[in-house]
């Protein structure tokens, strides 16, 4: 079989699971991870023929595919602010909606000797793309758990840079001193949309990563931005729900004592927070 056949073999065994769309960047991506190749370098090869060992991965890949898998875990990569990342079933799969908080934070401070603490930091995702950018400044990740942690050290190490870890739940230990500012994209998908989900999302990703508490969807966003006014931090970068800004903001203000200002993501949806003083 050669690689044109793959291709249309590849589309008809996902197009009911998959939109076109969707079905030809995951080739692509198969395409890169399996073959090394690029979209160009991928038509420039319609004619070669696979190999058994080729046919035995798209097989697998295809199968896992099926089953609604995220390619990021099929491969154990993502792509995320200039730096290729591990990832697997123990984090979150980093959004690009993600990489827009990271650039207001960057977008704000310039400066050299900024300490940031990033609240549920899973694959390590945020500080690691800050330190990226900002070698200078003082970056931390804090996660409860230890399988993340994991997970962000092993990204840290390969990508060489130093980011510190801390083991940490946000409503018992005691955090946040010493921070200059606080970035955070917490769990806030209210919990009575379990079950709603992409089967890709529900399905593989961590629920502990995905969901607020049960009846207190602004649980994280409220006990962070306490710790922050008790600890003297200057700024709180939160990604939200995009939903029901006004009473997050309405909640906030009851613990926090400065000023809020929104932001909205690539699509036009008010996604982000800046809590300020």
């Amino acid at each position: 079989m050669d690689q044109s056949a793959i291709r249309q073999w590849f589309y008809r065994q996902l197009t009911v699971y998959y939109l076109q769309g969707e079905l030809q960047a995951l080739y692509h991506w198969c395409v890169q991870e399996i073959h090394g190749w690029t979209r160009a370098q991928a038509y420039a090869h319609n004619d070669r023929e696979v190999t058994e060992q080729e046919m035995e991965q798209w097989n697998a890949v295809v199968s896992r595919l099926q089953d609604k898998e995220p390619v990021q875990y099929i491969f154990q990569k993502a792509h995320f602010f200039g730096v290729d990342l591990f990832v697997d079933r123990r984090v979150l799969i980093p959004r690009p909606e993600t990489e827009e908080l990271v650039e207001w934070v960057l977008e704000m401070h310039a400066e050299q000797d900024l300490r940031v603490l990033d609240v549920g930091t899973g694959s390590g995702c945020i500080p690691l793309a800050l330190k990226s950018q900002r070698p200078t400044w003082k970056v931390s990740g804090m996660d409860v758990s230890t399988e993340a942690l994991e997970v962000a050290a092993h990204n840290a190490q390969s990508l060489g840079l130093a980011v510190d870890w801390m083991l940490k739940a946000v409503q018992n230990d005691s955090w946040g001193n010493d921070m200059d500012v606080i970035v955070s994209n917490p769990p806030y998908i209210p919990d009575e949309l379990r079950g709603t989900l992409d089967q890709n999302v529900e399905d593989h990703e961590p629920s502990i990563a995905l969901f607020a508490p049960d009846k207190d969807p602004f649980f994280f966003f409220r006990r962070i931005a306490e710790v922050a006014r008790k600890s003297g931090v200057k700024e709180v970068y939160f990604e939200t729900h995009a939903t029901d800004q006004e009473a997050l903001e309405q909640e906030l203000s009851q613990v926090w004592d400065g000023g809020m200002e929104r932001r909205k993501d690539g699509a036009g949806k008010e996604r982000f927070m800046r809590l300020f003083r």
